[in-house]
């Protein structure tokens, strides 16, 4: 990786209780998203909600310059050079970034760190289960999406917010396709949520995230797979920034019920 990336770890309250191994949470863009999401799953534990999870946070330091910690972001999240997506909103992306639309091409480098490299090192350390999920938002949904459809076995559940899937002219669209011609199952639990309002701001809107996120669910239901098990929402009135915590609140109780790992 061109930078260092901080990796963040929060344990279960039962952690020191016992020697059993928990189901792992994978948090993209830990400077942003992992105190919401490890707040946000200490009381849905206390109430009863959710199942104990090991998460792990792990992204690029947070920069005093919005623009590097953006490009940083961009690095990690798209696997081509340009990430911009197709069509007229990709156009007019392009005209509001400037230069930025050329600055992907990590998500590759990104994947494997995360699986091939920091998972069996913590995993000597701490007590993972053998079940991982991935959470990214906006640039980080792409990540996820990307990840289910490159490498669907990294990971069981994934939880996308506000996902830019159309980014890299259409490349996952590409990767679902290639992957139904060879494939009659898909084994994953999968949340999509956006927020409505996001139609609102010109520079989203252009991002393609409403359309792409509607356009993926509609695919993948319409592939009938027996072990794909699909949630999206869109959140009505809620923006690109405040659309996060309502799709980590509902994702979170869809994909980690308090039956799942044996919990609850």
């Amino acid at each position: 990786m061109p930078w260092p990336h901080d990796v963040h770890i929060a344990l279960p309250p039962s952690y020191e209780q016992g020697d059993r191994s928990y189901p792992v949470l994978w948090v993209t863009d830990a400077s942003l998203s992992f105190p919401l999401v490890v707040g946000l799953m200490n009381w849905l534990h206390t109430v009863q909600e959710i199942a104990e999870l090991i998460v792990i946070g792990v992204g690029a330091p947070d920069e005093s310059d919005p623009a590097e910690f953006g490009a940083r972001r961009t690095h990690d999240f798209y696997p081509m050079p340009r990430w911009v997506n197709a069509g007229p909103g990709g156009a007019r992306m392009e005209a509001l970034a400037g230069e930025a639309p050329t600055s992907g091409g990590g998500a590759d480098a990104m994947l494997s760190f995360l699986v091939d490299e920091l998972r069996p090192q913590l995993a000597t350390e701490l007590r993972f289960d053998d079940d991982h999920g991935l959470v990214g938002f906006s640039g980080g949904g792409h990540f996820v999406g990307y990840a289910l459809l490159s490498r669907p076995a990294a990971f069981g559940r994934y939880l996308a917010s506000s996902p830019a899937l159309s980014g890299c002219e259409d490349l996952l669209f590409t990767l679902e396709a290639d992957y139904a011609k060879t494939h009659d199952d898909l084994a994953a639990k999968v949340f999509l949520g956006a927020g409505e309002a996001e139609l609102t701001d010109p520079y989203v809107a252009a991002a393609d995230i409403l359309g792409s996120m509607t356009r993926m669910s509609q695919l993948l239901r319409l592939r009938n797979y027996p072990s794909l098990e699909l949630t999206s929402r869109l959140y009505p009135r809620q923006t690109h920034g405040s659309a996060l915590p309502y799709a980590l609140n509902e994702g979170l109780r869809t994909l980690y019920p308090v039956t799942a790992a044996g919990s609850g």
